[in-house]
């Protein structure tokens, strides 16, 4: 198992573990704390892109995942078969989504789809609303 597989597997844990209101305080608590974990979640969600699902298509993604220390950007890249992520923001992204890190944290470990999310309003997007909906399309 990679380092990687070996965080993701004990962010789930602790995720599972831990009542939703206090996730955010548990991993404040832990060595990088919250930018570890979100770190952790874009890094797994990269390895996680199905080039072939993408059927040759590309794009931006621009997360805000807002936390009780501020609001955190990440970026997606989806550009000639590869997905790679990246700090901050991306004034060409395509698609902008927002989202309260706890309910990234239950996406990225599957327990809450990025549809329902959408639904009860936890994630919110900004611009091509189609093209964010690619990333439950291209990532497995």
């Amino acid at each position: 198992m990679s380092e990687l597989e070996t965080r993701f597997k004990e962010l789930v844990a602790l995720v599972d573990a831990t009542p939703k209101d206090q996730v955010e305080g548990r991993l404040a608590g832990l060595p990088g704390g919250v930018p570890a974990a979100l770190d952790t979640v874009y890094e797994q969600l990269t390895s996680t892109f199905n080039p072939a699902k993408a059927g040759g298509e590309g794009g931006i993604f621009q997360y805000e995942v807002a936390t009780a220390g501020g609001v955190q950007e990440y970026h997606l890249v989806v550009a000639d078969g590869a997905c790679t992520v990246g700090k901050g923001t991306r004034e060409d992204a395509d698609v902008v989504i927002g989202v309260k890190v706890v309910d990234m944290l239950l996406m990225a470990t599957g327990k809450l789809s990025g549809q329902k999310a959408f639904v009860t309003g936890k994630l919110k997007l900004r611009g091509n609303a189609f093209f964010g909906m690619k990333q439950g399309e291209w990532f497995d």
